[in-house]
């Protein structure tokens, strides 16, 4: 031992000699930079190659986990080569927007027994999903040379989107065609393919143009314009366009769109359920005949309530003939029907609803759902039996409760379910669960709930919780659930962490960004594991056009259960992007463009194999343009994807391709045309095309004929042949009549001559909306409309929906009036007092108020130092009133006051005096002690003689 330390100490000797040596040929040279640290923290190293700083040596790094906007201590151990040094220098070197707290530079005492340094590393909220390296610890020891550990922050991942309907009230004709405009920000760290499902309400319909899912990138929003067909006899009154966008069978965000139906021949009785049959026969891609009958009601029933029944008899044959039925709008359902009223709804036949995260998530099966909705409370009631796998009759029953309370500020929720499916891998839930939702700060929501959850094999306690505030343009969520039991027990996942957020920091500028982290085993995979981020800054340029930076990173990995031999396979996929977006549009013209730069790095561990990793550019540019409007919708469509093999081949896929969807066709009777031209480059050799024409004829009575004709490369006969697919639809529509229930009618007129009486030549106000607590209705374009509910309260006119400068007259039942509000002045004078100058007064807090004839009230301002104006004053008479008792000189309106009386649109002014108070004062000379008034008492002259 004695031997060994000193070959140490000699070996140290030589070393020190060395490093001290070659210092001094360093310091000989004036111009050679020395060893520095900058303010920053970066470690700077001298240029020189024979630098004792100048050997860098990379150490396997060191791993952490977090989300954005928090903190992570992470502790790395002394590098082993160090380990017998006294004293190590360690410099901590952050890396992109990573924070580093405490000091940059620290030593360790190796000779104390301090083995390991801890830090610090504060994760940005701009971070995106994903391992990334966060710092470097630099490790400076005295044989000349600089170990370096890498610091890996394994970031959230975050799934989010965010569904901003349109701006503005939707009105629209009965019979014609209306615009559903809305925004989809993905505010989550991953590329979505999004799905946009209506729920549309009876008889309506859908003229979608784009069919298929939109790639939405991390921060980008795309804007969105829907076309619906209004049925010709659609009711008056709201509408309701539920909008649910999917990504999978997940619904990440949904919105519920009211849309205001005006339709003068939904008055009568012939506003009742529009009935249509239809008979659809395609021939496939092996010749094969397909046929398919369908019946659907939906409509009216009710004023209040509607019907929305289906059911079809046959099927189809293969996928050609399904794309063929879809084409011509025929599918295959099962019989079922939904009665739907703004209190409450139910649904027979194949229906589904979620419960709560821990009770039960998107059951759906055949049987009954009874939702009933009340301002404090609403119960929801389902009972089903589970949809039978292919092949099989064997089915599962479901039945399931929630109730929710509103209790002062707080709602208080219940749910209790017994869910379960067949198949190879069924589903199974029973559970029970209390919940509470409650403001807390800053205009925040919390809601936590705990459920009991017993699953196919084993039972535990969940627990959900989320923070959420909504505050105009911005919103911010934190949710944390725990399921056991996860996605096999409908639940998302076993674990999932999700956190959003979208901030508006100016009027033109917003970002928003989302980090998720899921954990989840199902009876096919003991592990599944996704984690990502989003991050998105966006700037309007001007009008309607607005570009977009978008970050984004994704994270998947599978682990499949042991086989037999005690082996598992496993795959995984890692994406990352960075992309810019551009949109604009121009009333019925639309522009959307993006270009993104990334990798994907896809994982495959076959049984007892080691892993196989193969990383890859991945690299697109995708856009459209079009135009849409109520004689159909037009766009243009391209994408561009390249990326590179092991060999470094760059592989290259174009899609172009122009669509057309319910256009209708000059000087043919209102026959409508769609068609689509698509060529598809793939990587490598392969091609594809896509050719099809449709044409919808409208014959007479309700009677109509539709044909589609579709040429696709995926279809193959079985000789190998693209075949042309051949569809034809008849149809037969008719509208039965309302079964109504005893409701109000009346006209809102003009009330030119302000009596609050309809006078004949007073004109109807087609368009206004009329509201009686939760029923609506439009007036037709004679003013008259029908109002159902309870006929005891009054009906009240929606001032938004009247034409500017129009104002309500108030509630009332029956007839409505609206008056043209015009400005009126009231000019002010001050009499001056008799032999004495003006007065002078300051009149800024004189009160004038203007009374109808109803007793109403309308205030005046001080528009001026003697003028009140009213801004709006309908039309009418008005006995004006006075408050002068702020003043600091007592006055008196002069009698009479006048009236004031609007009659149009021309402005009103009248002139009012304001007379002081009398001033008495003493006369000396006489000894009664009389008074003497300034005024004269009497113009009868002295004939006293005195």
């Amino acid at each position: 031992m004695t031997n060994s330390r000193c070959a140490s100490v000699a070996a140290m000797s030589v070393v020190v000699l060395c490093a001290l040596a070659i210092s001094a040929g360093a310091q000989s040279s004036p111009t050679t930079p020395q060893p520095s640290f900058s303010p920053s923290g970066s470690f700077a190293v001298p240029a020189k190659s024979d630098s004792p700083r100048a050997l860098e040596v990379a150490l396997p790094p060191v791993t952490a986990s977090g989300a954005p906007r928090t903190y992570q201590v992470v502790s790395i151990p002394l590098p082993e080569a160090l380990a017998h040094s006294s004293d190590v220098e360690v410099v901590i070197v952050p890396k992109a927007e990573f924070a580093v707290l405490g000091p940059r530079t620290r030593t360790i005492n190796v000779r104390a027994g301090q083995k390991k340094v801890g830090i610090t590393i504060g994760i940005p909220a701009s971070a995106l999903a994903g391992r990334v390296v966060a710092a470097e610890a630099h490790f400076i020891g005295p044989n000349a040379s600089t170990l370096v550990v890498p610091i890996e922050i394994d970031v959230t991942l975050v799934r989010n989107l965010v569904l901003r309907p349109g701006t503005g009230p939707l009105n629209a004709q009965a019979g014609s065609d209306v615009i559903l405009p809305f925004e989809i920000a993905n505010s989550g760290n991953a590329v979505e393919n999004v799905n946009t499902e209506l729920e549309l309400p009876t008889g309506w319909s859908m003229r979608e143009i784009h069919a298929s899912a939109l790639a939405i990138a991390p921060g980008e929003t795309m804007k969105r314009r829907l076309r619906l067909k209004i049925p010709a006899l659609s009711s008056t009154g709201s509408s309701f366009v539920h909008v649910a966008l999917l990504v999978g069978r997940d619904t990440l965000a949904a919105e519920t769109m009211t849309i205001e139906v005006f339709n003068s021949s939904s008055i009568g009785r012939q506003s009742g359920p529009l009935i249509t049959s239809a008979y659809s026969h395609a021939v496939d891609e092996n010749r094969r005949p397909n046929q398919l009958v369908t019946f659907t009601a939906t409509g009216a029933l009710y004023d209040s309530v509607r019907i929305d029944a289906r059911v079809s008899q046959g099927s189809a044959l293969g996928g050609a003939a399904s794309n063929a039925f879809a084409h011509l709008g025929s599918y295959q359902s099962s019989a079922s029907v939904v009665l739907s009223a703004p209190s409450g709804q139910l649904s027979l036949g194949n229906t589904g609803t979620s419960f709560s995260e821990l009770t039960g998530l998107y059951p759906y099966g055949q049987g009954a759902l009874l939702h009933l909705q009340h301002p404090d409370w609403n119960v929801l009631t389902f009972g089903a039996l589970s949809m039978p796998p292919v092949g099989s009759i064997d089915r599962k029953p479901m039945a399931g409760l929630r109730a929710e309370h509103q209790v002062g500020v707080a709602q208080l929720f219940t749910s209790i379910s017994h869910l379960a499916d067949a198949g190879p891998a069924p589903r199974k839930l029973d559970a029970f669960g209390i919940g509470a939702a409650v403001p807390v700060f800053l205009g925040s929501t919390f809601k936590a709930e705990v459920a009991e959850r017993r699953f196919q094999d084993g039972d535990g306690l969940g627990w959900s919780s989320s923070l959420v505030r909504t505050a105009g343009e911005s919103n911010e969520e934190l949710r944390v659930t725990h399921a056991p039991g996860g996605s096999d027990a409908y639940a998302r996942a076993t674990n999932e962490l999700v956190a959003n957020a979208s901030e508006q920091l100016s009027s033109r500028a917003s970002i928003s960004g989302s980090a998720w982290r899921t954990t989840d085993a199902t009876s096919v995979f003991s592990g599944l594991k996704s984690n990502g981020f989003s991050f998105r800054p966006q700037y309007r340029v001007y009008g309607t056009t607005t570009v977009a930076l978008e970050g984004r990173s994704y994270l998947f990995e599978a682990t499949s259960r042991p086989a037999a031999s005690g082996n598992a396979d496993a795959f995984g996929s890692r994406e990352q992007q960075l992309g810019f977006s551009v949109s604009t549009y121009l009333r019925q013209y639309y522009l959307n463009s993006a270009a993104y730069l990334g990798n994907v790095t896809r994982t495959v561990t076959p049984v007892g194999q080691n892993t196989i990793s193969d990383r890859t550019p991945r690299n697109y540019w995708t856009s459209n343009a079009g135009w849409a409007g109520v004689g159909g919708g037009l766009e243009l469509q391209m994408r561009i994807e390249q990326t590179r093999d092991r060999g470094g081949f760059v592989n290259q896929q174009s899609v172009f391709g122009i669509h057309g969807e319910q256009v209708v066709l000059p000087f043919l009777g209102g026959i409508r045309g769609e068609g689509e031209l698509q060529r598809v480059n793939g990587f490598g050799d392969e091609k594809s095309s896509i050719m099809r024409a449709g044409l919808a004829v409208p014959i007479l009575s309700g009677m109509a004929f539709k044909v589609d004709a579709e040429r696709n490369s995926i279809f193959h006969s079985v000789s190998g042949k693209v075949p042309w697919v051949l569809g034809i639809r008849f149809e037969h529509a008719i509208t039965v009549p309302m079964l109504r229930t005893p409701g109000t009618s009346g006209y809102v007129y003009e009330d030119l001559n302000g009596n609050q009486r309809r006078a004949e030549g007073e004109p109807g106000v087609a368009g206004a909306i009329v509201r009686r607590g939760g029923e609506t209705a439009v007036a037709d374009e004679t003013g008259k409309y029908r109002l159902g509910g309870d006929a005891r309260q009054p009906v009240s006119i929606d001032e938004a929906s009247l034409p500017d400068g129009w104002s309500a007259n108030g509630p009332s039942r029956g007839d409505l009036g609206v008056s043209l509000s015009t400005s009126a002045e009231v000019e002010l004078v001050v009499a001056p007092r008799s032999g004495i100058s003006a007065v002078q007064v300051d009149l800024g807090k004189a009160h004038v108020i203007a009374r109808d004839s109803a007793g109403r009230e309308w205030g005046a301002i001080m528009s001026g130092p003697t003028t009140a104006t009213f801004q709006s004053l309908p039309v009418g008479t008005y006995t004006l009133e006075f408050d002068l008792s702020e003043l600091s000189e007592p006055l008196v309106p002069r009698a009479p006051v006048p009236q004031l009386i609007v009659t149009g649109k021309d402005s009103k002014s009248i002139a009012i005096t304001l007379d002081p108070r009398p001033i008495r004062m003493w006369n000396g000379g006489t000894k009664s002690g009389g008074q003497r008034n300034d005024t004269p008492s009497s113009t009868t002259p002295n004939t006293s003689g005195s």
